[in-house]
């Protein structure tokens, strides 16, 4: 019976919060649109060997796109599912193809899909494919990045460009074939390309392998909506002004990976199509590598949590300022960048600023305060009583109530009108610059203060 309280406490909640959204302007979408509705599950197939068989589905406002998206799963799992070897009889042993379907809202229609493929061996991953579709929801069509630009625009050699920078900056002790990466530069090239339209950005994805032989992870080329507007078709800008329809947050989770937890949030972003950032501790990165990687391969960004999660009171000054070198160095093993920027336990960046460390540090203006264990439905009644555009939330991938009460929040501000961002794109939205030994709460309007 109390299940049954708080699910409908929930339940009424949610409707309120829709209802009031519909009241705002005319332009503010308010609730979820039917278009952009999505329902998101898994299931497994074990084989003879005790290899898995992860697939993915979705069933979305269009049936067409639903059947081609099927079908896209469908090929990966005949391509890679089929000689999966058997995993060792040990903890960390195992042997598994996952197939998931990620999804991306913007605009009033238009949704991006990923079909990501990733085979792992033993926790480590072996081999990574994806096909991304853009479609336009409301009658079907598909959306390229040629449907976004002119021919004959700058924008082509922008995005050549960044990609070429964006390349060249992955894996910085290896060196890509100049050959091959103008190649890709080219019009023609980046007009095939593996792209999803973000909540604030144009996210272009390149598998590592092109580049990089035994690194199995994604490139990611993010380009901010900002910097390409002006060359965009008009209905491109349309179905990227979302902030004329959305208000906006950033979801945060700090102190993982961990093995368990951490999966279950990254399930739950699957699920709800909601994209976050990670504050991971930089001592625990080589031990869950596969995690990371797949935190910064769903779209996520990846940031540090200093090197352990001490007080950094008692360290000294010099042992700080070692710490980014530390950090980079297992960052770029797994994923081939370096942390954009930290988050420091427990909130002391007084220190680290002081010890001119070099970071720019992320606080947060709402404490869900999941890490005291609090209830599902505390977290989700402080969430929706405290949020406001712009705001940054902070939650612990690390803890057992986190994933659900994640989900439940996040369909609660999808309805009132909300777009997760990652930490990057909340900045840049309203042209903010982190700038080293800086420190961040939220970004409203360009103001980053405490609330």
């Amino acid at each position: 019976m109390r299940g049954i309280i708080r699910f409908t406490a929930l339940t009424a909640a949610l409707i309120m919060l829709c209802s009031t959204a519909c009241a705002a302007p005319e332009k503010f979408l308010g609730c979820l649109q039917e278009v952009h509705k999505v329902d998101s599950s898994y299931s497994d197939v074990t084989n003879a060997n005790g290899s898995v068989v992860r697939t993915w589905s979705v069933k979305t406002a269009r049936e067409d796109v639903d059947l081609e998206l099927s079908d896209l799963v469908q090929d990966y799992v005949d391509d890679m599912g089929q000689d999966l070897p058997k995993a060792a009889n040990k903890a960390d042993g195992n042997s598994r193809l996952d197939v998931e379907i990620r999804y991306q809202r913007t605009g009033t229609s238009w949704m991006s899909f990923m079909v990501q493929a990733r085979k792992a061996y033993h926790r480590e991953i072996v081999d990574q494919q994806i096909t991304t579709r853009v479609y336009d929801m409301e009658n079907g069509r598909r959306i390229t990045i040629a449907d976004l630009f002119p021919s004959d625009s700058d924008a082509w050699d922008y995005i050549g460009n960044r990609v070429w920078d964006a390349v060249t900056t992955y894996f910085q002790d290896e060196t890509p074939d100049p050959d091959k990466l103008a190649e890709l530069c080219e019009p023609d090239s980046l007009a095939e390309m593996d792209f999803m339209l973000m909540g604030m950005s144009l996210v272009l994805y390149i598998p590592a392998a092109s580049f990089y032989p035994e690194h199995h992870t994604l490139m990611k080329v993010v380009i901010m909506y900002s910097d390409i507007r002006d060359w965009m078709n008009e209905d491109a800008k349309d179905q990227t002004d979302n902030l004329s329809y959305y208000k906006t947050v950033a979801l945060t989770f700090d102190d993982g990976p961990a093995r368990i937890n951490t999966t279950r949030v990254l399930n739950t972003l699957l699920k709800h199509g909601a994209v976050a950032t990670f504050f991971v501790i930089g001592n625990r990165v080589s031990s869950f590598q596969d995690l990371v990687q797949r935190e910064h391969d769903a779209g996520n960004s990846v940031a540090s949590h200093n090197w352990h999660h001490g007080d950094v009171r008692k360290s000294s000054a010099s042992a700080l300022r070692a710490m980014p070198e530390k950090v980079n160095k297992v960052f770029q093993e797994a994923i081939g960048l370096d942390s954009p920027y930290d988050r420091v336990p427990y909130g002391l960046y007084v220190q680290m600023i002081d010890a001119k460390v070099g970071w720019s540090y992320i606080q947060w203006s709402i404490d869900t305060l999941d890490w005291e264990g609090k209830s599902v439905t505390t977290i989700v009644n402080t969430v929706r009583s405290e949020i406001k555009d712009g705001d940054i939330i902070l939650c612990h991938d690390i803890k057992d109530n986190t994933a659900d009460a994640a989900g439940m929040f996040i369909d609660v501000l999808v309805e009132h009108g909300y777009m997760f961002l990652t930490v990057d794109e909340l900045f840049a939205k309203d042209g903010v610059q982190l700038e080293p030994d800086t420190v961040y709460y939220r970004c409203t309007e360009g103001d980053t203060s405490r609330k």
